[in-house]
């Protein structure tokens, strides 16, 4: 394609132009002499000279020099001519790519016309028959392309045989300047690093020997050599007096010194002027090694505050000791910290140290992750208390949700940082102590019950819901009247009120769902703490627990004189328990906080078992991403590429739950096809029989929940384990109310009413009136509102389950049904029979 030249372009396309026709006549006259080393010396000069070239025209070069092009081809074409029936190595033995061996590779590889042909098969095949003379010819030929991971290993090869040398290491990485990922051993996408190769300490050598030639001639850093870092300490030295790019002088001054080199740095740095020492102390931090600087700026009192700093720099946004900051500082004093901080600033420090209050409330303002972590280490401003910094730290923690699917999570965990900093500006042991605190004292603010007129107001807890009360002598009045709303402690009522239910929801949503989700052991004190809470009280004692001798039971009935945890469903449906506790929760009417006794359990299936380490139980379903990653992202999962090979991962115990998906764009951006699940230690697949039961059966909770929701085919309105939950909570309710018209059969409650027999499909909720077909027309109102014999066991939300019980019940009825459309649908169906 003829690309148009702009016209800032022109001077130097022209200029470009008459270096090449130099270089042109230059391997011509070299062909003439047959001068073939000189052609080959050449042939990457060249190729290096265009690329240059095609930066300075603004791109597309070679579409504009098709003349040029053709001119080296014929030259190497006649330089080295391409024998009939040349193997693959032969072909690829050229400096030059000429258009008669490109064609002629890909034939042999059979490689369409377009694209680079691909050469890692051709590398190791070479590798493994240990052709010294044709691993050279594949690191070298400019024809088809080696991976990154197939040069490494021709190096390592190489190596190995004692035959690299400069030549070879510079060339590759003067086609691939990254190459020293794989050299090192570094993971670009900040993953686990894989191992150095082999050849990695020889090929420094020869690296270092590049980028010192390359600098002392002033190259951009952009054309440098990239990742491996130079050794030695005439580098820093350069680097010191460098007045070229500013990156070039970081890679350069962060070169790797031996304890002698540092010692004569230092040595040297006593000479020379303060800009320089400073100048060195900054460039070395890079390498890790500046507090060996301290010394010739007179801070060497305040080594221990700096390896903090550094510590908190290099670690991110995690908690750290209050105390140890403390100790750092004292010991280095007032002056030496101020000028330490001055030149190395740490916002965690200075937060502790009181420093920078204001700055760190406007990060805060503006959700910064290390800011909201900061801020729960400032110490209290006058007047301020512990909980008033608690309360301040749960409002940032409501902004997260807005913030994006992704930026949620980190959101969150900054906070949760926030509060254990927080815990140690109190004097308490954690976090967790800390909210158990602070939720009691909320808690303990409750307003006194007051009076106006004849009427009582008070805030009181209605199981795990705290409402407003307003009784008239003995009577509870059904709503508030007039004299009472008018009252400005009603308003201070409502305030509390509203304060106790976010104190619930917390609770319910956070704390208990993580322990019936994790099993994760309560502490007597922690428990009891938990259990003074109004919340805690009430919602504590309907959870199923298991203590430390294994028994099973309500709060009251296990020993809590040792850690307890909540029972998972797992652990009851293993042990043959799970219809027994399902009963009794219905049978004692206890709402249990979160689903327990019946929440949705998920096993291995035998298509899981055969497969080991992969589960594709919901492969291929497409969701819409928007919804999907909000939902995912609610539970734990991130949706960004911490591990290149999956894009969805959440921690699942001690490892990770790792999902597969195929989405453009970005996740949220349009659907997202589901794919395979599995789960890693490190970065090792674990086959699913070693995966905990309650961990897969949380994970794939997750997924089905994202499946059943986002999905985008109608066909799916809900997951088969929902609908076996469903089915256990109707199968408790008819035992205990004793309907024996009522039998669940798999998946649908069969209904024998007076008027029909009914199939209700405990998934969709649809209606088949046995034998003569569906009940499809059927009113709004139909089953929507819960019917009064309904009991629902757990306080989470569940609409579906609502309308579908309350249609199997209202059905047991059907005597009682009066809509003239739906008599006449029975009227009709039952006729047909």
């Amino acid at each position: 394609m003829d690309h148009p030249i702009p016209d800032i372009y022109l001077a130097a396309f022209a200029q470009e132009r008459d270096a090449l026709w130099q270089r042109v006549e230059q391997v011509r006259a070299a062909v003439k002499d047959v001068d073939l080393a000189l052609l080959r010396e050449l042939g990457p000069i060249v190729r290096e000279q265009r690329r240059r070239g095609d930066d300075r025209v603004g791109g597309h070069l070679e579409d504009r020099i098709p003349d040029i092009d053709q001119a080296f081809s014929d030259a190497y074409d006649e330089a080295f001519p391409l024998a009939t029936g040349a193997d693959v190595l032969a072909v690829l033995d050229t400096p030059w790519p000429t258009a008669t061996r490109d064609a002629a590779l890909r034939a042999l590889l059979t490689s369409p016309a377009w694209g680079t042909p691909p050469l890692d098969e051709v590398a190791d095949h070479v590798i493994a028959s240990g052709d010294v003379g044709a691993m050279r010819v594949l690191v070298l030929t400019p024809l088809g392309r080696v991976s990154r991971p197939a040069v490494t290993r021709l190096l390592d090869a190489l190596h190995a045989r004692d035959a690299l040398d400069a030549a070879l290491v510079e060339h590759a990485f003067t086609v691939d300047r990254w190459l020293g990922n794989t050299i090192v051993g570094r993971d670009p996408s900040g993953g686990a690093p894989p191992p150095p190769a082999a050849c990695a300490d020889a090929v420094r050598s020869y690296v270092d020997a590049m980028l010192w030639r390359m600098t002392s001639a002033g190259m951009p850093d952009d054309e440098l050599p990239q990742v491996v870092v130079p050794r030695g300490l005439r580098f820093v030295l350069r680097a010191l007096d460098w007045a070229g790019e500013e990156k070039t002088r970081r890679r350069l001054g962060a070169a790797e010194l031996t304890e002698a080199e540092l010692a004569e740095l230092v040595a040297h740095l006593r000479q020379c002027p303060l800009e320089v020492r400073l100048r060195a102390f900054h460039l070395r931090r890079d390498a890790g090694d500046a507090e060996g600087l301290l010394q010739v700026l007179g801070l060497e009192p305040a080594t221990a505050l700096m390896r903090v700093v550094d510590r908190i720099e290099a670690g991110g946004v995690v908690r750290y000791d209050r105390e140890l900051i403390l100790v750092a500082a004292e010991a280095a004093g007032p002056d030496l910290t101020e000028r330490l901080l001055a030149q190395t600033p740490c916002e965690l420090v200075s937060a502790v140290l009181g420093r920078n209050r204001a700055a760190v409330l406007k990060r805060v303002k503006n959700n910064a992750l290390a800011g909201i972590a900061a801020y729960g280490m400032l110490p209290l401003a006058e007047g301020e208390t512990v909980l008033d910094r608690y309360t301040a730290l749960r409002e940032v923690a409501k902004r997260g949700p807005k913030l994006g699917p992704n930026r949620r999570h980190s959101h969150a965990a900054a906070v949760e940082v926030a509060l254990e900093h927080l815990a140690q500006v109190a004097g308490l042991p954690d976090a967790s102590r800390l909210e158990t605190e602070c939720e009691i004292r909320l808690a303990d603010a409750t307003p006194p019950p007051w009076t106006v007129g004849d009427y009582t107001v008070a805030v009181v807890m209605d199981g795990p819901d705290p409402v407003i009360t307003v009784t008239s002598g003995e009577k509870v009045l059904k709503s508030v009247p007039a004299a009472v709303r008018a009252d400005a402690r009603h308003a201070a009522s409502r305030e509390h009120q509203e304060l106790l239910r976010d104190q619930a929801r917390r609770l319910r949503t956070g704390v208990i769902e993580r322990l019936v989700a994790t099993g994760t052991p309560v502490g007597p004190q922690e428990l009891a703490g938990l259990l003074r809470l109004p919340a805690g009280a009430a919602m504590l004692p309907a959870l199923l627990w298991r203590d430390r001798a294994g028994q099973v039971g309500l709060l009251a009935d296990v020993d809590t004189s040792s850690p307890v945890t909540a029972a998972h469903p797992f652990d009851l449906y293993a042990s043959g328990r799970l219809g027994h506790w399902q009963a009794e929760i219905v049978r004692r009417r206890l709402r249990q906080p979160v689903k327990q006794a019946f929440r949705e359990l998920y096993v291995l299936t035998p298509a899981e078992r055969e497969a080991v380490d992969v589960s594709r139980r919901f492969t291929g379903h497409t969701v819409t991403g928007r919804v999907a990653g909000q939902l995912l992202s609610g539970r734990g999962w991130h949706t960004h590429g911490d591990y290149a090979a999956y894009q969805a991962t959440r921690p699942a115990g001690d490892l990770t739950a790792a999902l597969r998906c195929d989405f453009h764009g970005y996740f949220g951006m349009g659907d997202v096809e589901i794919g395979d699940l599995r789960f890693l230690s490190g970065r090792d697949i674990v086959p699913l029989a070693d995966v905990p039961p309650a961990v897969f059966s949380e994970v794939m909770r997750d997924l089905d929940l994202v499946v059943s929701v986002a999905g985008t085919d109608p066909a799916r309105l809900d997951s088969p384990a929902r609908a076996q939950s469903r089915a256990e909570v109707l199968a408790a309710l008819i035992d205990d109310l004793g309907l024996r018209q009522v039998a669940v059969e798999g998946t649908a409650a069969v209904v024998h009413g007076s008027r029909a027999v009914y199939r209700v499909h405990l998934t969709s909720g649809s209606i088949h009136v046995e034998p003569g077909g569906y009940l499809c027309v059927v009113p709004d109102g139909f089953g929507r509102k819960p019917h009064r014999r309904l009991f629902l066991p757990f306080a989470d939300d569940d609409p579906r389950t609502s309308v579908v019980l309350s249609k199997v019940l209202l059905l047991a009825e059907d005597e009682k049904i009066t809509d003239p459309s739906i008599l006449a649908q029975l009227a009709l169906l039952t006729a047909r029979g």
